[in-house]
């Protein structure tokens, strides 16, 4: 009897290449539903893996919403017209409906790993008495010896540059706004932008002026123009996935800007926690001009929403400012966090989980362009999200009611406008947020129906 027997791509882990290789046989048409998938001793045998690999290929396949396992029969193709198991996908979430509206990382190897990070730490009484106590405001030196090592393979410049730990992405740009604005000063940002940076100016009372974009992302000569009118104190700028909009500026682009910024004395400050592959980002803007520049990032994208720790990289010039802004706001960081991201960084957890981050979301935004490619969406290969701008005829927030009706949420386009200017029609998916393939593929299949059939007849007015 002739067993099916999978070529595994090389570059990924096994058990992550075994389970890529049952989603594209049953893509193709190899596997087909109500398949029983090849006993695990013989499967590891024929492809000569251990009999673990193949169990937790089979589990990651079930959590992708592929397979589904009988206890005492084996692991079988799901059948996608299922009703039951659709329901069930349904009733995972609280409101009954497929959330796409936050960019949450998707579920995989994090909770082995923090399971394995809290076992090991349970072992050391010495070690969690350590923890117990206010770390260090800058942290403990061997987390920054972990740390720095780790931000060797990241695009920043830490030559005449120093690291701060935040409490995530958000409290970062506080930190940074607080440290170096003045009540009434003025920051430039995108004209369709990331909420949190509104809340942060807000909070210390600076302007906010929008610059235009264009396909490419902010316009250069835009912000020459602002420089020159409204003598900014500072620039907010998403390059590598603008966020909402998926843009990615060019290595061209971003050395106009910081020649601009650098002429007229404006301040970079680089947001990069959106989730891309390391290898899909161009060099930094920080790696330019880190003199100019203040980087951002943090691990919420990277591991999940409850991994409150982000990072800056400042010049050494303005380091002490942004130290006593840090100090101000919350005076240090957990070091419980930060020494399981350590751990994971030295170990190579983090690494590992980045690599299958970046081939569950390649996979993802395939899906997305198999159904939704006739409406050009624009996102970058690995990123969380995906920008959609919506056919003549639709308004954002129709668009969104009618998702919801249909058991769908997304973000309008009007969630990101600055101000009271109405941004043109489109809407926001996190593709990142449905905790399987299966219920990913049914949103993208209510948001394709919703797009074809276009807005509903609207009652004459008379």
């Amino acid at each position: 009897m002739t067993i099916w027997t999978p070529i595994l791509d090389s570059a990924l882990p096994k058990y992550l290449a075994l389970a890529q290789a049952i989603e594209e046989a049953i893509n193709q048409g190899e596997l087909k539903p109500e398949d029983k998938l090849p006993p695990q001793r013989r499967l590891a045998d024929a492809i000569k893996v251990t009999i673990g690999t193949i169990s937790r290929a089979y589990s990651e396949a079930e959590r992708r919403g592929l397979v589904t396992a009988k206890t005492g029969s084996g692991t079988y193709v799901r059948t996608k017209n299922n009703i039951n198991e659709i329901v069930d996908e349904m009733a995972q979430d609280i409101a009954g409906k497929i959330d796409m509206q936050m960019a949450f990382a998707p579920e995989g190897p994090q909770i082995k790993m923090l399971n394995r990070a809290m076992t090991s730490m349970a072992q050391s009484e010495q070690l969690l008495s350590n923890l117990l106590h206010y770390a260090p405001e800058l942290g403990y030196p061997n987390h920054r010896k972990s740390f720095q090592r780790w931000l060797t393979d990241e695009p920043v410049a830490l030559k005449d540059c120093d690291f701060l730990f935040t409490h995530g992405g958000q409290h970062a740009i506080s930190v940074a706004i607080n440290a170096l604005c003045r009540e009434g000063d003025i920051i430039l940002i995108e004209d369709l932008v990331f909420p949190g940076i509104l809340a942060a100016a807000q909070n210390k009372g600076v302007k906010l002026v929008s610059i235009a974009m264009d396909e490419q992302g902010i316009i250069p000569d835009k912000v020459l123009q602002a420089c020159q009118r409204h003598k900014p104190r500072m620039i907010y700028l998403t390059p590598n996935s603008q966020n909402p909009c998926g843009t990615q500026l060019s290595i061209e682009r971003r050395q106009t800007l910081v020649d601009i910024c650098c002429e007229h004395n404006v301040f970079i400050l680089e947001d990069d926690v959106q989730f891309i592959a390391t290898k899909d980002k161009p060099k930094s803007m920080q790696e330019l001009a880190p003199e100019q520049c203040i980087y951002l990032s943090s691990f919420s994208k990277r591991f999940s929403g409850a991994m409150r720790i982000g990072f800056l990289v400042a010049p050494n010039s303005i380091y002490n400012k942004i130290r006593l802004s840090l100090r101000a706001s919350s005076w240090t960081n957990s070091p419980i966090l930060i020494h399981w991201l350590c751990q994971w960084m030295d170990n190579g957890e983090l690494a590992e989980l980045e690599q299958w981050l970046v081939t569950e979301m390649t996979a993802r935004q395939a899906l997305a362009q198999q159904y939704l490619a006739a409406w050009k969406p624009n996102s970058q290969q690995t990123s969380f999200n995906l920008w959609l701008e919506l056919p003549l005829g639709w308004l954002s927030h129709e668009f969104v009611a009618q998702a919801k009706e249909h058991g769908v949420l997304v973000r309008s386009a009007d969630d990101y406008r600055v101000g009271q200017q109405i941004p043109s029609p489109a809407i926001r998916l996190c593709l990142s947020r449905p905790k399987t393939h299966v219920q990913l593929t049914d949103a993208l299949v209510i948001i394709k129906t919703l797009l074809q059939q276009g807005p509903s007849i609207k009652e004459a007015v008379m």
